[in-house]
């Protein structure tokens, strides 16, 4: 039986692979803003699910796991091309904020869970605000 050679991509998959990851870098400050807002709005459902009547299901908790999933990804792949950023400093504080009001769902079941997420909430956005204007000082400077 002969042995199957391994394909490798042609070199225009190679240039088009190159201008992606160019662009990805290039939007850096815009991928990090689209993080920024999807955190803060998300931290604002799960309040808003937390007043209602029904008070917040763990069932539905993996919707608001998935943006925090996505953004320590763009934390890891960013931080490969842009480890001393302020910015990305920054950022990961608001993963761990965020995080808080994520990780540990048994919270949510307490009779004070709202004033909880609201403190949560509160620390949260403070990160955001200190990401955001890391994230301004580097355009200026840029």
């Amino acid at each position: 039986m002969g042995r199957v050679k391994p394909s490798f991509p042609g070199p225009h998959v190679l240039a088009v692979l190159l201008v992606l990851v160019g662009c990805y870098w290039s939007r850096y400050p815009q991928l990090m803003e689209t993080h920024l807002t999807l955190l803060d709005e998300f931290a604002a459902k799960l309040d808003d699910v937390a007043r209602g009547e029904r008070g917040v299901r763990l069932e539905v908790l993996p919707e608001f796991v998935y943006p925090l999933e996505r953004a320590q990804d763009f934390s890891r792949i960013a931080a490969r091309r842009f480890p001393d950023r302020a910015s990305l400093r920054a950022f990961r504080v608001v993963l761990q904020r965020y995080g808080a009001l994520v990780d540990d769902p048994a919270y949510l079941l307490q009779p004070d869970a709202v004033v909880q997420i609201e403190k949560r909430r509160v620390a949260l956005a403070e990160a955001i605000e200190v990401t955001r204007a890391d994230l301004a000082r580097e355009q200026a400077s840029e």
